[in-house]
C-alpha cells in the first residue's frame, strides 16, 4: 500500500472500445480526455485522462462483471447529462461512498454507447 503523498501505482488502463471513433468522441466531450488516434496503432489509441493514461482497444469487447472504473467528476448531475446528451446509457444508480458519490462505470459508458 502506498501513502497519499507518491503516486498511484497505475500506469496504463486499458478499455475495450471496438468502435476507436465513437469511444475517442464520447470520452472527449464527457470527460475531457486527450486521444491519440492511430497511436499506436489503428486498433489501439492512447488517451490522456488527466492524472492516468491508457489506451482504447479495438479488439477487445466490453464485459459485464469486468473490472469498473469509477471516475472522479466535479459536477455528478452535468456528468450524468453529458453521458446521455453524447449517446451513453447509465446502467447503475449513484450511489454514497463514505463522502463521494459513484456511479459512473466503465462498463456504463463503453458497452452503451448508441450503435
Amino acid at each position: 500500500m502506498t501513502s497519499e503523498s507518491t503516486a498511484s501505482p497505475i500506469g496504463h488502463i486499458v478499455i475495450p472500445a471496438p468502435d476507436l471513433p465513437k469511444a475517442r468522441d464520447f470520452y472527449s466531450r464527457v470527460f475531457g480526455w486527450q486521444v491519440q488516434a492511430n497511436v499506436p496503432g489503428p486498433t489501439y489509441w492512447f488517451y490522456r485522462s488527466g492524472n492516468v493514461g491508457g489506451a482504447f482497444d479495438a479488439r477487445a469487447k466490453p464485459a459485464r462483471g469486468a473490472v469498473v472504473l469509477i471516475l472522479t467528476v466535479d459536477d455528478m448531475v452535468k456528468s450524468l447529462a453529458l453521458i446521455e446528451k453524447n449517446g451513453g446509457t447509465i446502467t447503475r444508480s449513484r450511489c454514497a461512498i463514505g463522502e463521494a458519490h459513484h456511479g459512473l462505470t466503465h462498463h456504463s459508458v463503453v458497452s452503451q454507447l448508441p450503435a
